[in-house]
């Protein structure tokens, strides 16, 4: 171990080209990681912090809640429902505001006050003269303050917001949760041809009785309905538009790099090992064993590896610093960590592939300069 540190301090050169190429694919991993988070917490945080366990949706919408009616009785109806503690009306209004001059996109989502599909019972906060909404807190970024009545483009009715959510978009677009008979107001509003369907809801948003078996619940809102189709949270959040798909192409494009980690690493320790045949074959006749010298690289292999996370992991976030806002950039801690045990372990299999070379070394015909 000491004789792999020693080298490491007397070839600095070398060791830090490996690094510094170890560092640049960490960074451009860190970099893709963090988009492909950003994309998917931006698209999907409306389901995944809107507190139900179960989605309801038109059987002919394809899991889409803006394809998705059903009549406005469905909530209460599948309120009666064995298995189901709860169940509240849902509707998203996708849409644009201008705000600071700019146009911003902007889905306003309409529920039952105090019933599941929102991540925030609007119903606990003071009247207002305007109708009121939450904002999510990626809408700060343009302008919007607690207090702004915000008007969506096509319709008359503003709701003014009154608090700040975290982490609820939808389809990368700042949320405004309001009551659902306002976000029907405004979508007829928008969309005046609507008002002759009469009055019909997106979506039903489910809670399940303590201990009862989810996916039984959904078959039987689905049977007990005829039209329904019924989804955990998770399948509707891999039914948003480009979700799953995203995410499984910068899934291969992060594990193919991680393999030219392994790849770069290996080629490097291989060089190493052929330019140091001659002190190898010295430490094995002085009696250094093979496993002794494996270890050694590995080390070696641990420590470019620590070197090279570092260095990309420091030029990741000075790029997220400059970058726009509008960039949908998510750094997560354990993502961090993820790819820091990932690098490790590949730095470490590079490493070690020299093995063989080591192994095959012979002593005395190196000595002789045969080897």
């Amino acid at each position: 171990m000491r004789l792999a540190l020693a080298e490491l301090r007397r070839s600095k050169g070398r060791y830090l080209a490996i690094t510094a190429a170890i560092g640049f694919i960490v960074f451009l991993v860190l970099i893709l990681a963090g988009l492909a988070d950003g994309l998917y917490y931006g698209a999907t945080g409306a389901y995944r912090n809107g507190d139900a366990e179960l989605y309801v949706f038109n059987e002919d919408a394809q899991r889409s809640i803006v394809r998705s009616e059903l009549p406005a009785s469905a909530a209460s109806e599948i309120r009666q429902i064995d298995g189901v503690e709860d169940a509240g009306s849902m509707g998203i209004q996708l849409g644009s505001a201008r705000e600071g001059g700019e146009r911003v996109n902007i889905a306003l989502i309409g529920t039952e006050p105090g019933r599941p599909g929102a991540p925030v019972d609007i119903s606990t906060y003071p009247a207002r003269s305007n109708p009121i909404a939450v904002a999510d807190s990626s809408l700060r970024a343009v302008g919007i303050v607690i207090g702004d009545v915000v008007t969506l483009t096509g319709a008359s009715t503003g709701v003014e917001v009154v608090d700040f959510v975290d982490d609820t978009d939808f389809l990368l677009a700042g949320t405004l949760w309001t009551d659902i008979d306002t976000w029907s107001q405004v979508r007829t509003e928008i969309v005046p041809e609507l008002a002759f369907r009469g009055d019909v809801v997106q979506a039903v948003a489910v809670t399940t009785d303590p201990g009862a078996d989810v996916a039984a619940v959904a078959v039987t809102i689905d049977d007990a309905s005829g039209s329904t189709e019924t989804v955990t949270t998770d399948e509707a959040i891999s039914s948003l538009p480009g979700v799953e798909q995203q995410a499984s192409t910068f899934q291969a494009i992060i594990i193919t790099s991680f393999a030219v980690v392994g790849l770069v690493t290996a080629l490097f320790f291989a060089l190493i090992t052929l330019e140091k045949r001659g002190l190898i074959a010295v430490l094995k006749a002085i009696g250094s064993t093979n496993r002794s010298l494996l270890a050694g690289v590995i080390l070696q292999g641990l420590i470019t590896g620590i070197g090279g996370f570092v260095l990309g992991f420091a030029l990741s976030r000075l790029v997220g610093l400059v970058i726009p806002g509008e960039v949908p950039l998510t750094f997560l801690q354990g993502t961090a960590v993820t790819l820091l045990v990932a690098t490790l372990v590949m730095g470490s299999i590079g490493a070690a592939l020299s093995f063989r070379r080591i192994s095959k070394i012979d002593p005395a015909t190196a000595l002789g300069g045969g080897a």
